[in-house]
């Protein structure tokens, strides 16, 4: 937790400089910089994804021997929120606290009015699982960042499964699911869906999406098909139970 807060110091200093350069004496200049898309970006050793404030990729440049993010994709990678204040100049940078000591921060409330809240996100994620929160043992709850958007990452138990969801903290759509089971019985019929059906089952949650890949395999004795799904710049893996046509695993990524 100390480096990744150090780290988060040093970035937002970084793009403070940076604006400092633009901004030198109140009135701005140009300036020639080198764009690098090749250079990766990550936090605590975690590839992370850099985006504009729009979403679309974004690339760090270097000026003068030293690289430089935007200020909202630091946020986004450190988990604070970036605003612009055009009428006084000003780049406002809230959210966790960035100091050096090592108590971590896990704020219980949204960051913002428009999220929708960890309630909210247990309440989703249990209704997908088709559970109630007696049936669960909540382990971790947590507001995150996934490639530029906002997620709370709900991790619970039931039974011998353990259930992993990320949900899309502003709209509650979930990005990614997965569970594993503990002390699976492989099924007693041997009937096993064709590849045609779980291909069928998978693009019927995405209409338009292309199929990439997918193959047959076996995950801890379960017979499984696990595929690719690609439309624009999303991509979506997945996992189906063979035997019952259930998902096990989605995933959206972009």
């Amino acid at each position: 937790m100390k480096q990744k807060k150090k780290f988060a110091a040093s970035m937002v200093l970084a793009c403070a400089v940076l604006i400092g350069v633009a901004y030198a004496a109140g009135a701005s200049r140009q300036i020639s910089a080198t764009l690098r898309p090749d250079i990766t970006i990550k936090v605590d050793g975690v590839t992370k994804t850099i985006t504009d404030s729009n979403g679309n990729a974004a690339a760090p440049i270097i000026y003068n021997g030293t690289t430089y993010l935007p200020v909202k994709s630091v946020g986004q990678l450190l988990g604070q929120d970036v605003t612009w204040d055009g009428k006084t100049n000003t780049v406002n940078i809230t959210g966790p606290s960035t100091s050096t000591d090592s108590t971590p921060s896990t704020p219980s409330t949204p960051a913002s009015k428009d999220l929708i809240g960890e309630a909210k996100a247990k309440e989703l994620a249990l209704g997908h699982a088709k559970l109630s929160a007696s049936d669960v043992t909540f382990i971790h709850v947590e507001l995150d960042w996934e490639n530029g958007r906002r997620v709370y990452d709900v991790e619970f138990y039931s039974g011998a499964k353990e259930y992993d969801y990320e949900i899309d903290a502003k709209t509650g759509e979930i990005v990614s699911f997965d569970y594993d089971a503990e002390g699976y019985a492989p099924s007693q019929s041997g009937n096993i869906i064709t590849q045609e059906a779980a291909v069928k089952l998978a693009q019927d949650r995405v209409p338009n999406a292309t199929l990439v890949k997918i193959e047959y395999d076996f995950d801890d004795g379960r017979p499984v098909y696990e595929g690719e799904l690609r439309e624009g710049r999303w991509e979506y893996e997945f996992e189906i139970d063979a035997a019952t046509g259930e998902f096990l695993k989605w995933e959206k990524d972009g």
